[in-house]
């Protein structure tokens, strides 16, 4: 099964890389012959994972996330309204036109984490670079009241960090995808966090999303993370949603099999089968703001 997952997806990034000639119809009037090609995803993440999608030099991006409890819960519990809810805001600024920085905050395990995105490659309009290609590297720390954790736990103890690694394409004015190879590394686990197998450090695997415009604001969208770790109950994540634009804010609503909202719990956290209707509604809101 890993192997055929590998296989998909060396496929899917020579895919990407192959210029073609189909870029025609972008959303905005340019001014130059051969610029970078814009809007290849709607926000800088696609329901869960960071895309390549760049910051311009003073734009700050907010944004809220939502998950709540399984589906599968009932109507008693208006489908997992009711309970089971994760929160993450987050502030990202773009300090240059290749560099921004950020910081959020999730309260599963009360994690805040900090990230920064530097953008190797835009794919432009002539197809001589084909995709966009950034580095996303990401620190987190579980704040959790000691009074949970075990009596030996150190401040380091507390750390995660890893990396992410999105190339993405936009094929033409509709469809764009990413494939985003990843890795995570938690300084220790155990089972007072919410990580599936207590004795993996290190976690890796290769996230796919796209999406698909359907109307000039209005997009489908996805993700799939599979498991690639060697750990115990480790399942892949899938995720579908739909992504709204209007004026300064997109909306994106979503079903997910996993809580998790950050990088480090989406690729060893749980998640469920969603054929099982093991799965959870979530939305995020996303606000972008020019400060100079």
């Amino acid at each position: 099964m890993t192997k055929r997952i590998l296989i998909l997806l060396m496929t899917l990034t020579c895919l990407m890389i192959v210029p073609v000639d189909s870029m025609a119809q972008l959303e905005r009037e340019r001014v130059q012959a051969d610029g970078p090609v814009e809007l290849t995803f709607m926000a800088p993440k696609n329901i869960n994972l960071y895309t390549s999608e760049p910051l311009g030099s003073g734009e700050l991006h907010y944004s809220i996330m939502h998950t709540f409890g399984e589906v599968k819960l009932g109507a008693r519990n208006l489908w997992g309204i009711d309970g089971g809810a994760n929160v993450r805001f987050s502030f990202e600024y773009g300090f240059y036109e290749r560099f921004s920085a950020g910081i959020g905050r999730s309260s599963l395990d009360k994690i805040v984490d900090v990230y920064a995105k530097l953008s190797l490659f835009r794919q432009n309009i002539s197809g001589s670079v084909p995709v966009s290609v950034s580095f996303i590297p990401t620190g987190g720390i579980n704040t959790t009241d000691p009074d949970f954790l075990p009596d030996n736990y150190q401040f380091t103890d507390r750390l995660n960090a890893g990396f992410s690694l999105p190339i993405a394409r936009k094929f033409n004015d509709e469809l764009s995808l990413q494939v985003s190879p990843m890795f995570i590394h938690f300084n220790r686990v155990g089972p007072e966090i919410d990580v599936m197998d207590p004795a993996v450090n290190n976690y890796y695997t290769a996230g796919l999303a796209g999406r698909y415009k359907i109307k000039p604001q209005t997009a489908l969208s996805f993700q799939y993370i599979p498991a690639l770790t060697d750990a115990r109950n480790l399942d892949p994540n899938l995720a579908v949603g739909i992504d709204i634009e209007t004026g300064g804010h997109v909306f994106q609503m979503f079903f997910t099999t996993s809580r998790a909202l950050n990088d480090q719990y989406l690729i060893a956290g749980q998640n469920g089968d969603f054929f099982a209707r093991e799965f959870r509604f979530g939305f995020n809101i996303n606000r972008l703001f020019r400060l100079r």
